[in-house]
């Protein structure tokens, strides 16, 4: 397995954690409840670099 593999794992892991905790993490928490828009673009902006785990190797 190569370890982009395992780092796209780890990372979709980490989005689906953040779902559920509703704080998602750049520079700063970002809140569901408090900043819909920047929690949404963050946790889209993770979800993409796990996807890209997948195609891009090392």
């Amino acid at each position: 397995m190569l370890i982009t593999t395992v780092i796209g794992i780890l990372l979709l892991l980490w989005v689906i954690w953040d779902l559920f905790s509703g704080n998602v993490w750049l520079h700063r928490e970002f809140r569901r409840a408090e900043e819909p828009f920047a929690y949404w673009t963050t946790l889209l902006l993770w979800l993409a670099v796990a996807i890209s785990c997948f195609f891009w190797e090392l």
